[in-house]
């Protein structure tokens, strides 16, 4: 990732523990969650996959391989059908890394921005990845697998009589963000375009803040109301969710916009913008003082005239 240095310095959960499970949000399409999803407000990443006549689509690999394993058994508990398509809704490495236990045969789709920074940077980010989750998480025998096929605005695949739409519809937390959305039975993975329900916050790991909300919006505007969103590290959610985290980017726009008015320094700028009403998530110092506040400030001054 081209800012994962503004990572958090400790794991916020440990590969060896992931224990993935399955849940039917309609028939044939399956949310995969780790076991621990409901009790925690940020948990291990979350996948999914849609069972087609013909065939299946998975939506993210994980971390590792063995976690890559684990989600394909829980697919073949389902089915025996040919696992042909494999979305990554970005690149980071606990969405994109499993790619390479899949079979040859399944063709791997990511946005191009995606493809690009896994085929240029992977080696580095496989180096910070093993800093920052630990040596001996399967990191360690993870290669590279980037896209066979990419997805700059929209395609749809038909796994026998049910289509599935791969779509990207802007930045909100890197340039390659993919949403896939099953129109039938109205479920949408984002990725980490939301990490997950209140009190969750969003990660501005590459700033540009301005474009998540807009993205987000576009996202709300996009879905029914009883659409279900399965974000990135969190329990499933309804599209009216999506007001939180929006809510937030544009109450930290207003604040780091009046710190900068009071002509405060990058230092005085973390009490001015303490917002400690959105502070019941449990990663609120690291996400809002450490990435957020910085990341909205950098922004903000590269445009107000």
């Amino acid at each position: 990732m081209s800012n994962e240095t503004d990572r958090a310095a400790t794991p916020p959960w440990d590969a060896s523990l992931v224990n993935l499970t399955s849940k039917e949000l309609s028939p044939g399409v399956f949310a995969v969650l780790p076991d621990d999803v409901f009790d925690k407000d940020h948990v291990a990443t979350t996948a999914g996959f849609v069972i087609g006549e013909r065939s299946v689509l998975v939506i993210e690999s994980m971390l590792n391989g063995d976690l890559a394993s684990q989600l394909i058994g829980l697919v073949r508990k389902e089915t025996n059908k040919p696992i042909r398509f494999l979305v990554n809704t970005s690149y980071h490495g606990d969405h994109a890394y499993g790619n390479y236990v899949f079979p040859i045969s399944t063709v791997i789709v990511q946005h191009p921005a995606t493809k690009r920074y896994m085929d240029e940077h992977f080696e580095d980010d496989r180096n910070f990845m093993l800093g920052l989750m630990g040596r001996g998480k399967g990191i360690e025998r993870v290669q590279s697998r980037s896209a066979d096929v990419v997805v700059s605005e929209m395609i749809t695949v038909d796994l026998g009589g049910r289509m599935v739409e791969i779509r990207h519809l802007g930045f909100a937390q890197t340039p390659g963000d993919l949403v896939i959305w099953v129109p039938d039975a109205k479920v949408l993975w984002v990725g980490n375009m939301i990490q997950a329900p209140s009190p969750a916050l969003p990660w501005l790991l590459e700033g540009r803040h301005h474009d998540t909300i807009e993205t987000l919006n576009r996202v709300k505007t996009f879905l029914p109301e009883d659409a279900t969103i399965i974000p990135g590290h969190g329990k499933p959610m309804r599209a009216s969710d999506i007001d939180f985290p929006i809510k937030y980017l544009q109450e930290l726009d207003q604040a780091v916009r009046e710190a900068i008015d009071e002509g405060r320094s990058a230092e005085e700028i973390q009490d001015a913008v303490a917002m400690a009403h959105y502070g019941d998530y449990s990663l609120f110092d690291w996400a809002h003082k450490t990435v957020n506040i910085p990341a909205a400030w950098s922004h903000l001054q590269s445009t107000i005239t």
